[in-house]
């Protein structure tokens, strides 16, 4: 296998959710809001705080060796450290007032993204992780259509949208640094198998996790308690 291959099979899960029922409705005129946006950002703060943390922890594993893979670990950690607080800042420039303290918790299905990524940080092949990094740091290439829906759909204005914006330029030499850490210390087959792995098994809890707060604003439509009492 090699990094060709590897990108094919994204595109391949990408293309797959793409036909989600619950994207469809999101595409749909008029169905959503800025509140689905809001709820989205509380759930993006939460697994963003985790991520700077489980990347770090790979590299203080003894098994990994490779000095060179240790330091990227670091740095790469080290340049994702903070940018949870992106997201509670465009939570804010919506108008909403709420603090780290007022957040409510993260839903099961953030929990349990989060989880897994400390998981295969601790106990997967050492390289496994970087198939998270692989398609997050590339998915501003895939979700463009919801990006402009945000900002020219929904009128989100630009300040509340620098957890995106700002992360596409950053994420840009992310995905170069990442491909590269991929041709460099992916060698086995066995760990192009944990690379693939992680890497459409993130996406997919990643996917839950956004089912999920889909499902909350659908609750908010129809006038139920949500997770989220200050999104009226």
């Amino acid at each position: 296998m090699d990094v060709k291959a590897l990108n094919a099979r994204l595109e391949s899960e990408m293309e797959n959710l793409s036909r989600s029922p619950n994207l469809e409705k999101v595409l749909e005129p008029g169905f959503v809001d800025k509140r689905l946006y809001a709820m989205y950002l509380c759930e993006t703060y939460h697994y963003t705080l985790h991520n700077a943390r489980n990347q770090a922890l790979v590299a203080t594993r003894r098994d990994t060796t490779s000095i060179q893979y240790m330091k990227y670990c670091l740095n790469h950690a080290l340049e994702e450290a903070g940018h949870e607080m992106m997201a509670l800042h465009d939570l804010k420039s919506l108008g909403f007032d709420v603090t780290v303290d007022t957040l409510p918790k993260p839903l099961v299905s953030t929990e349990t993204l989060i989880a897994y990524l400390y998981h295969i940080s601790e106990h997967f092949s050492p390289v496994a992780r970087l198939g998270y990094s692989y398609w997050a740091e590339r998915s501003y290439e895939f979700i463009q259509p919801l990006l402009s829906m945000l900002s020219d759909g929904l009128g989100v204005p630009k300040k509340a949208m620098t957890f995106f914006n700002e992360h596409s330029e950053i994420d840009a030499k992310h995905a170069e640094e990442v491909e590269e850490a991929i041709k460099r210390f992916v060698k086995t087959p066995e760990d192009w198998d944990a690379v693939t792995e992680v890497m459409v098994g993130s996406l997919i809890l990643t996917t839950r996790m956004m089912d999920q707060v889909f499902d909350e604003f659908c609750k908010l439509k129809e006038g139920k308690p949500t997770r989220y009492p200050f999104i009226k």
